[in-house]
């Protein structure tokens, strides 16, 4: 149970019944005591007065031997004991009596005949009596005490159910109690965790690189500690898009400022060559191999720029997408003959798509010659193209899949993290930088969709990229000269 709302709802819903079932199971219990009382003095007190009567008649006209018979019948009634003191205070019949029989025996003394005392804690009535000729006795009858201990919980509860007593009652209050708790303690425990819920939403989208997302108003409306924890949140979350906004733009300021000298590195470099004796070619070549390594860094730096930046995102048309990746499967394949490897593009149906093309390309080729640098020789680069649809609507899918040895399973999700590289087994994420990859899956963010990544089951490393399908009722807004098409954009300046 990881719900954190399902388990306040039921910690205060048990709470709340166990305490209703005490409230009333101890009403009950008093209110059955007194309701026992009665009925138990209703029932035993006429009884006594006939018993008491008889055995003195019993005794004054048949003597001892004959109330011994009569007072033994009562030994079939479990737990019934029958006591007959004279004036002396003396058992007639000679048997040791308990002190709560001796002490009612004491407080009947004196008392005119025919006077009957009742103790109904200790189920003890007494009777003084007189007989025929005058002499007073007092009949005790000492009766088993209650304990509710002795009473199973189902007699209990459903003891007087069928006399439609007050335990039906009790068990429609315990069910109202059940239910009312119930509905308050769930309406208790969503006001309590639902914004917990949408703080959780909202790190997740920062962690998406959402960079823009803000705590939901209804969280910093509340006047509580989870509203203080939402402000800190939108904090934190402005400091974050603040210092990767300008770790950004730095990025781009200094690739910017380095074409220049790296422009004037390249005509001094063909100068030098013009002038340079033979046997210092070797090292010019090796100037010329790092200067276009430098040179395909700052190019895909300022890409990455502009994707963040959405300018190529002002320019946007619709196309079919597949013929984008046919395009970059048959350019592909041309590179890989070299390897003894092949791209294959399986045939597609129409996937029209409203995005800025030549980016969507540019990361379509980045995954696709990722592909081909690392899978094996004399194998092949498997490219797909299909379209689904989720909760947010029809979608282009695009699936690229190698068979190279993939990337360690802990590595996977770093894949797309610019300048990331993966140690082990010599795999790289980009052409040498890390930043192919990346670039990929921000170019598809900003167009409304996602890029991932998985280890094939039987080897080789897929990459999935998806983004929204341009769908009917946009066409239709196309051809309509007065209505703009809508465009998709993902995460914006923040992704």
């Amino acid at each position: 149970m990881r719900r954190l709302h399902v388990k306040i709802f039921l910690w205060f819903w048990v709470g709340v019944v166990v305490v209703s079932a005490t409230l009333i199971t101890s009403t009950e219990l008093t209110h059955s005591r007194t309701e026992d009382d009665r009925r138990w003095r209703e029932k035993y007190s006429a009884r006594v007065d006939l018993w008491a009567r008889q055995e003195a008649d019993i005794l004054s006209t048949e003597g001892v031997p004959a109330l011994t018979k009569y007072v033994g019948s009562f030994q079939s009634d479990p737990g019934v004991l029958n006591y007959i003191f004279d004036a002396a205070g003396s058992d007639v019949l000679e048997r040791d009596a308990p002190p709560q029989v001796r002490q009612m025996v004491s407080s009947m003394a004196g008392a005119p005949g025919g006077t009957q005392r009742i103790d109904t804690a200790q189920r003890i009535i007494a009777e003084r009596i007189l007989d025929a000729d005058g002499r007073p006795y007092v009949v005790v009858v000492d009766f088993p005490a209650p304990s509710f201990l002795n009473r199973s919980l189902i007699e209990f509860l459903f003891a007087d159910l069928n006399t439609g007593g007050l335990d039906n009652t009790s068990l429609l209050r315990l069910g109202a109690v059940v239910l009312v708790a119930g509905l308050v303690c769930f309406v208790l425990a969503r006001h309590i965790a639902s914004p917990i819920d949408r703080l959780r939403a909202a790190t997740r989208r920062i962690a998406d690189e959402q960079l823009h997302t803000r705590v939901d108003k209804r969280v910093l409306n509340r006047s509580d500690e989870l509203a203080d924890l939402g402000r800190d949140f939108d904090r934190m979350a402005e400091r974050i898009e603040h210092l990767v906004v300008a770790q950004r733009q730095l990025l781009a300021d200094v690739s910017h400022a380095l074409r220049s000298p790296l422009a004037r590195l390249n005509v001094a470099l063909g100068l030098a060559r013009r002038d340079a004796a033979p046997d210092s070619r070797e090292h010019l070549d090796r100037i010329e191999r790092e200067t276009d390594r430098l040179n395909a860094l700052i190019g895909q730096l300022l890409t990455m720029a502009r994707v963040d930046s959405n300018v190529d995102l002002d320019r946007q048309t619709v196309f079919d997408l597949g013929g984008v990746v046919d395009e970059v499967a048959s350019d592909a394949d041309y590179e890989a003959r070299h390897r003894h490897c092949t791209v294959q593009f399986e045939p597609h149906q129409e996937c029209l798509v409203n995005g800025a093309r030549e980016v969507l390309r540019g990361a379509i080729e980045n995954v696709v010659r990722n592909a081909v640098r690392h899978t094996a020789d004399a194998t092949s680069v498997e490219v797909s193209m299909e379209s689904g649809s989720d909760a947010e609507g029809p979608r282009a899918i695009i699936r690229v899949r190698d068979h190279g040895p993939g990337v360690p399973r802990e590595a996977v999700g770093r894949l797309f993290t610019p300048f990331h590289r993966i140690d082990g087994g010599g795999r790289e994420t980009g052409a040498g930088t890390g930043l192919g990859l990346a670039i990929a899956r921000r170019a598809f963010e900003v167009h409304g969709g996602t890029a991932t990544a998985s280890n094939a089951p039987d080897g080789g490393l897929e990459v999935v990229l998806e983004m929204p399908l341009f769908a009917a009722n946009q066409r239709a807004a196309v051809a309509n000269p007065g209505v703009a098409a809508p465009v998709a954009r993902g995460v914006g300046a923040g992704a």
